[in-house]
Parts: structure tokens; sequence; C-alpha cells
């Protein structure tokens, strides 16, 4: 098999793989053929070196590789073809991820969503605790009532609210982090679905 054949079959096999991806792995191979002849080596023992173009194929469209049909070109014999799925088949598989992820989200990713941030807001409640020696001067300047066991409960009170308002702060992180990531792995699932189409 010589340059031409080679790069033909290769073509022909990398039929699913997106137009600029494809352009820039023909390209490479393109090189590997000048960088061979430079070195004095035939095309024909290039190509035997960088395999058969099925094989290369398989490697780099991993999933996307379907063996639908065969051709038969006058020049090469018959030769396997790399088809697309149909247009149906992927339709409904986007449909179908689409209701899984449906699904998903409705029976998991929203009751925990709700869950995550439930806890956050409790706890961002309790940080309210901070605010207590405010309530106890306003007892004592509109009410006249000091009492000194309601100022060292006001001031441990705040106490715990600070912390409480620090541990709200670092979940509060934490839950937009994970609540981001998972509308993102969403997001990608069914991008991912569509992208295969083409």
């Amino acid at each position: 098999m010589n340059k031409q054949q080679f790069m033909q079959l290769m073509e022909l096999q990398l039929s699913a793989m997106d137009p600029q991806e494809r352009a820039e792995l023909l390209a490479d191979y393109e090189q590997h053929f000048e960088l061979g002849l430079v070195d004095g080596r035939t095309e024909e023992d290039i190509a035997r070196e960088l395999g058969q173009p099925e094989a290369i194929a398989r490697e780099a469209l991993g999933d996307r590789y379907v063996l639908d049909t065969m051709i038969t070109d006058h020049a090469y014999g018959v030769m396997p073809t790399n088809i697309s799925p149909p247009q149906s088949s992927t339709t409904a598989r986007n449909v179908f991820t689409g209701i899984g992820l449906i699904f998903l989200n409705l029976m998991l990713g929203l009751p925990l969503g709700l869950l995550l941030w439930s806890v956050w807001l409790t706890v961002a409640g309790f940080s309210l605790l901070a605010l207590t020696p405010i309530a106890a001067v306003i007892d004592v300047l509109f009410f006249g009532e000091y009492v000194p066991s309601k100022l060292f409960f006001s001031i441990a009170a705040c106490g715990i609210g600070i912390l409480f308002a620090m541990l709200a702060k670092y979940l509060f992180k934490a839950f937009s982090s994970v609540t981001v990531q998972y509308v993102r792995w969403n997001k990608k699932r069914y991008k991912g679905s569509i992208m295969d189409d083409y």
C-alpha cells in the first residue's frame, strides 16, 4: 500500500470523526510519510510501520466507530466504510438520555440538593446567635432590665453564633461547588449525547 492508498483509506475510515479533528489526524500521518521519505524509506514501508488504517480508525474513534457497510472500490477492492448511526437512533438516544437525566435529578439530585441546602440554611440560622448582645443592649436601654446572667448568656451565644457563621461560610463554599459541578455534569452528559451525533 502506497501513501495515496493509505491516506484515502484513512480518510474513509475516519468519516465519522469531526472534520477538523480528522484533518489534524490526517496531517499527522502525512507528516509521518514526509519524515519517513526524508529518511530514505519507501511509502510501502512507512505504511506498513504505521499499521492498518482500519485499526488506527478504530482506536481513534473509540465508540464512534461503526462498521455498517462494505463498499467496493475498483482500485482497492472491497473496503469497509465507517458510517454514522442512523439519525433516528441517535435522536432516540438523545431523548432517552434527557429522560434519564430528568428522572435522576427528580429521584436523587433534587432531594439531595434540597437536603444539603436545608442543612446550610439551618446552620446559617444558628449563626444569628451572634446578634444576641444587641438584644441584651436593647433590653437594658429600652426596658431598663439589667440581669448579669442574661449578659453572660448573650456573650456565650454570640461566640456560638460566630462559630456557626464560620461553619455556614465553609458549607456555603462546599455546597456551591458541589451544586455547580453537578449542574456541569448534567450539561456535559446531555451535550455528550448530542455531540456523539456528529
